[in-house]
């Protein structure tokens, strides 16, 4: 009979401190808040305020990711080097940047109103009207051939739910809002800009928020911390979800009070992280781990920067497997809102009960997750992550507004590829900081970022081409190539990974410290 572990024998074991990790979570929790709200309602108003197709928004969705690129990378590195920075190295950029952030939201959100005044204007909502606007007449013909008068009111049209006049309407407000938008240029560049210097706001803190957790976690832990951060993520992705569920579930109202609920989020997420999280005092407290238990690497005790060859290759394989996955994923969450709505015809409330189901699939992941990574180790997990992704989407290919039982089919697909999106996000950032040092942590998750945000800033435009001139549902072929190379490169990783504990019990891996 297996003996209890006395106290003392517990205390002596090296485990992850997880009021610690929740604290520094929060910060992640409000830029998961804000990009859960940015991925769902900017395609959305690009597409049916400003009337651009799938290639166009998706491009200037990617220049606001390209932006990213330089500068994720730029702030790591910067709050690397505040290392006498009052509040913290990178608290400091925690706190300004959340402040510009809410600014430019309202901003953002002025022009937005602007463009929805006007289109309305032009009669968005007036049957007449959209059927004049309608592209080859085509709204006009199937209402003739419903034996619905072009005078019908716009909610008697919309309540009939059949697919092709819906889908005709939608056409219809596309084309009116192109037309408003040409003849009102100044708008959408003012909303650009704005975007734009939002972009730059987040970009500011993202990369030291993220930096927190390796700062204050000992290497071997960082998988499961990852995993809690990953968590506090999905909760800010869920208040996201209830928020565009509460303020955007019709079309023909403005987002004004979503902006502003997000910003005023992302002010209260930080005023309980600046009550709570002592960065200094949490570094020091991780150090005293390393040290204690001897887990500070050779390039950490030997004060070097240069990576050896073969941790090198294995670092840029790493952030080539993050690249790819990015550019399949986020391929299909990038066009999700504008996909379900307009070729599904779910309508937006039903959008987001799907991204809630993908979020809760992704939460209760985390568990199963954070035990496979310390059983089988992060590369493994990772593998089984990306084919599970690659298996969930490519079903969705046939799917069509008229498939039987669509509405529960496409949500469950999405709910596993939720479940590989976990298993890969939760590894892929702890294997490239587990090649970095104290000192560069910041650096190396601006790499991370910077290979992520690139595949960002291209793979909306680049699946919206493949959209427009194929059919809508090639992006989740588009997307499986792309996951399944991520499998290629997964596989020659030598570096960067955990060493699985000796077997344990399960609730060993999640006891308190205390």
């Amino acid at each position: 009979m297996k003996k209890e572990k006395t106290a003392e024998q517990k205390s002596d074991t090296l485990r992850l401190d997880y009021k610690r990790t929740i604290l520094v979570g929060f910060a992640f929790f409000g830029i998961m808040c804000f990009w859960e709200v940015y991925d769902y309602i900017m395609p959305l108003i690009l597409n049916t305020r400003f009337g651009l197709n799938s290639w166009q928004y998706g491009l200037i969705m990617g220049l606001d990711n390209l932006l990213a690129i330089f500068l994720l990378p730029l702030f790591g590195s910067m709050s690397d080097k505040s290392v006498n920075a009052k509040m913290g190295r990178r608290t400091k950029f925690i706190f300004w940047g959340s402040i510009a952030a809410a600014v430019s939201l309202i901003i953002l959100a002025i022009f937005e109103v602007i463009e929805f005044q006007k289109i309305m204007a032009a009669g968005y909502a007036d049957t007449a009207k959209l059927v004049e606007a309608s592209p080859d007449g085509v709204l006009g013909g199937l209402l003739t051939d419903a034996g619905l008068a072009f005078n019908t009111p716009y909610e008697a049209i919309i309540a009939t739910k059949d697919s092709a006049i819906l889908t005709a309407v939608k056409q219809s407000q596309i084309a009116m809002a192109a037309t408003v938008a040409k003849q009102n240029v100044w708008v959408l560049v003012l909303f650009i800009i704005a975007l734009l210097l939002l972009l730059v706001s987040m970009s500011s803190y993202r990369s030291p928020a993220v930096s927190l957790m390796p700062d204050i976690t000992p290497k071997p832990l960082r998988s499961q911390a990852n995993a809690l951060i990953t968590f506090m993520g999905g909760a800010g992705g869920l208040v996201a979800i209830i928020l565009y569920k509460v303020f955007a579930n019709k079309e023909t109202k403005n987002y004004i009070w979503l902006f502003v609920a997000t910003a005023v989020v992302l002010l209260l997420i930080l005023l309980v992280y600046m009550l709570t999280v002592k960065e200094k005092k949490f570094v020091a407290l991780r150090e005293q781990e390393e040290e204690k238990y001897s887990v500070v690497d050779e390039e950490e005790a030997e004060g070097t920067d240069k990576l050896p060859k073969a941790k090198l290759v294995s670092l840029f394989l790493i952030l080539m497997t993050v690249f790819l996955w990015f550019m399949g994923y986020n391929a299909v969450k990038s066009h999700l809102s504008t996909y379900a709505t307009q070729t599904l015809l779910f309508d937006q409330g039903y959008v987001g009960t799907i991204s809630i189901l993908n979020g809760a699939g992704g939460a209760i992941a985390l568990l199963p997750v954070a035990l496979l990574a310390n059983k089988l180790g992060r590369k493994k997990t990772i593998i089984i992550g990306v084919i599970v992704a690659a298996l969930a989407f490519f079903p969705c290919f046939f799917m069509t507004a008229d498939t039987k039982g669509v509405k529960y089919l496409f949500p469950l697909c999405f709910l596993l590829a939720g479940f590989g999106m976990v298993c890969v996000n939760v590894n892929t950032l702890p294997m490239v900081t587990e090649l970095s040092r104290g000192s560069t942590v910041g650096k190396y998750t601006g790499y991370y970022y910077a290979f992520s945000m690139s595949a960002q800033a291209v793979t909306p435009a680049f699946a919206g081409i493949f959209m427009d001139k194929i059919k809508q549902s090639t992006v989740f072929i588009y997307a499986s190539v792309f996951i399944c190379l991520a499998l290629v490169t997964t596989v020659f990783i030598k570096y960067g990974d955990n060493k699985p504990p000796k077997k344990k019990k399960m609730l060993e891996y999640f006891s308190d410290e205390d």
